[in-house]
């Protein structure tokens, strides 16, 4: 492992031998970094109002339009698996849940336009309910947000930025087909004049059931030094299909207001696979709303009001039958308030007021598989001010209190700083991070049938998790080059997961603290002749790697060529691969044994990921894809919950359209 870490390093500063060091810079990890106006680009995220990237004081990763557009991926997953190091995407029960940094899905918090999503898919949101197409940037925020974003924001922020319409009339279109039966097409209208706009898109997404053959079976190795070998299986991983339309009207009735009203309809059918697919199907639906209004006070003042509805609702279908059975909703409502402005010529303020309505509806809430609703509200205010001292040094500070139903009240302070001098950015920080108790967590009373059969119980005493975060980077930019380190420790306590109290009961409890540390390195350099490189390296360490299910080191590394070889239709090229370090993982038996024969653990081998795409732009404003998915056919030796489910090797091929380019 010494020998792969330094020939990482070794690898990053021979990329970046050849540069001056860099500043003022946001950490990025695409070709596009290297474009100087790409600085002036303006995230929302990091401190929920405008912000030029160079400014944010927080470390902010952006994956703007062009990267989306060049990258040809087909899904969320694929884009943010191959653009971004430090993200892992793994199996949990058959559905993509994403780990970043050491954090799973339930610390992590996904917002559409600044908004949540309603889910409850096993802690994880429903990736196929974002259309690409739709997507203008995407902003990510490591490290604890609670101070501005509150629960589920302890390991970071991904906010999906939606594009809105430009132009008075834009016309597009996309087809992606791949060789293992993923297909995606999407629809885009839309119109703007002085006092109006509106869009609509529509999409369909079809992915066919594949099949996993284990090529050996997962060792069980205990503590006492006994060894099980396991059994190789074979697994389907679901297909799907779904479709989804989003209509959204834009009003502008003064310079100062700018109001938006928007709703979706998302429908998936879910296929299992196999003789169980034949049987019976999971249905998805979304139904959600909402309202913006943004006004300019006088001066560099705003107030944004918001209010959004979402709905995502399950239900069995038994297609013999021809009959449904509901088995859960998630319903999310979610209201607030916003002012931010600049006062005294170097103070940013930005402050808040929220309401946050979240209720289940679950047969996993009463034993006898009957349904049976919970719900829980949360008050805040929070205040948000960045001190410009002086053009080098900025002093940020922010507090948030966070009143639950269930738990009370609860303040998650921060305080950051970020220093310059030429070419060179220092961030340094502290945020208190906060996670009250899911639903699920606190009610559930559910025989699992799978496994030989087995209940998982809530707990209504569970505390909420906390954090103590602190960071620190140094990023350096100059002419065209970047070199970055960036640094986290976490330090949690209440963690919450299952314990087994019997042979065929789990429950959640609070299992006590753990420390999170990672380091993040990450070089690039852009060339005159048209090719960028860019490298980085992520190492993740929990205090006790016993209750660890993070891999702990990742090398990522991307390579982008394009030129427009016939004038104005530009050629592009990329190769992007993410090697990841083994891990062991420490389960524990359901038997009634003595300590050391009750604990085990499962080693899961290192595998390594590569895509490989081209894009070139043609007549009439088409833009013709292609490439390659997972290069080297990688296939993990058994399936897992901790596996990155593939098919292997795939071929895809897309084409879209863009009447304004004709």
């Amino acid at each position: 492992m010494q020998l792969f870490i330094k020939t990482i390093i070794g690898f990053i500063f021979l990329v970046s031998s050849s540069i001056c060091l860099p500043g003022q810079n946001t950490l990025l990890n695409d070709s596009t970094i290297l474009d100087d106006y790409l600085l002036e680009e303006v995230v929302v995220t990091g401190t929920r109002s405008e912000r030029l990237l160079k400014d944010v004081p927080v470390t902010t990763i952006l994956i703007p339009s062009r990267t989306i557009e060049q990258s040809q991926a087909g899904n969320l997953k694929d884009l943010l698996n191959y653009e971004l190091p430090g993200i892992h995407f793994q199996n949990n029960g058959g559905y993509d849940n994403i780990s970043m940094l050491g954090f799973d899905a339930k610390y992590i918090l996904f917002l559409i336009d600044g908004e949540r999503l309603s889910g409850e898919t096993f802690n994880n949101l429903d990736y196929n309910r974002i259309n690409l197409s739709n997507v203008e940037r995407i902003e990510i925020v490591k490290g604890a947000s609670s101070s501005l974003y509150g629960s589920n924001a302890i390991g970071g922020v991904i906010n999906i930025i939606t594009k809105k319409p430009e132009k008075k009339i834009e016309i597009s279109g996309r087809g992606y087909i791949e060789s293992e039966g993923e297909n995606n097409y999407s629809l885009s209208l839309s119109h703007r004049n002085k006092w109006f706009g509106t869009s609509v898109i529509a999409s369909r997404k079809i992915r066919s059931p594949y099949v996993i053959k284990d090529t050996e079976g997962p060792k069980q190795e205990y503590e006492d030094g006994s060894v099980v070998d396991g059994v190789p299986v074979t697994t389907y991983v679901a297909g799907y299909e779904d479709y989804s339309i989003t209509p959204r009207f834009f009003f502008y009735p003064t310079d100062k207001l700018d109001i938006e009203v928007r709703g979706e309809y998302f429908y998936k059918e879910r296929n299992p696979g196999g003789q169980p697919g034949e049987k019976e199907r999971n249905r998805f639906y979304d139904y959600s709303g909402g309202l913006k209004a943004d006004y300019a006070l006088s001066g560099d003042h705003q107030l944004l009001f918001s209010a959004n509805y979402d709905r995502y609702a399950k239900e069995d279908y038994f297609r013999l039958l021809d009959e449904t059975e509901k088995t859960y909703t998630n319903t999310q409502k979610n209201t607030s308030l916003l002012y931010n402005g600049t006062l005294a010529l170097t103070h940013n303020v930005v402050a808040g007021l929220e309401y946050f309505d979240d209720y289940l509806l679950t047969d996993m809430f009463k034993s006898d598989g009957s349904n049976d609703g919970r719900n829980a509200q949360t008050y805040s205010a929070f205040l948000h001010e960045e001190w410009m001292i002086s053009p080098r040094f900025t002093l940020t500070g922010g507090l948030r209190y966070d009143y639950h139903s269930a738990f009370k009240g609860h303040l998650s302070p921060k305080l950051s700083l970020m220093f310059r001098i030429p070419y060179v950015t220092f961030r340094s920080g502290y945020a208190a991070g906060f996670r009250a108790p899911t639903l699920k967590e606190l009610y559930t009373d559910w025989f699992h049938p799978n496994a030989g059969g087995f209940q998982i119980v809530g707990n209504e005493d569970l505390k909420p998790e906390k954090s103590n975060n602190f960071s620190f980077s140094v990023e350096y930019a100059k002419s065209g080059t970047t070199l970055s380190v960036m640094g986290q420790y976490s330090a949690m306590s209440n963690k919450i997961d299952r314990i087994w109290l019997s042979g065929d009961t789990t429950q959640y409890v609070n299992l006590g603290n753990v420390d999170i540390t990672s380091l993040e390195f990450s070089a690039q350099h852009k060339f005159g002749f048209g090719m960028s490189v860019s490298a980085a390296y992520t190492y993740v360490r929990y205090g006790d790697p016993k209750v660890s299910t993070a891999r702990p080191h990742t090398f990522f590394t991307k390579i982008d060529y394009g030129r427009a070889f016939i004038k104005k239709y530009r050629s592009s090229f990329s190769l992007s691969g993410k090697m990841t370090g083994a891990m062991d993982v420490w389960n524990e038996t359901t038997e009634s044994l003595s300590d050391a024969q009750k604990r085990y653990k499962v080693h899961h081998q290192a595998y390594s990921n590569w895509r490989l795409a081209y894009s070139q732009e043609l007549l009439y404003g088409l833009n013709l894809g292609a490439g390659i998915n997972n290069l080297f056919d990688y296939r993990p030796a058994f399936w897992s919950f901790y596996s990155n489910l593939t098919p292997g090797r795939t071929f895809f091929v897309g084409l879209s359209w863009n009447f304004n380019q004709l």
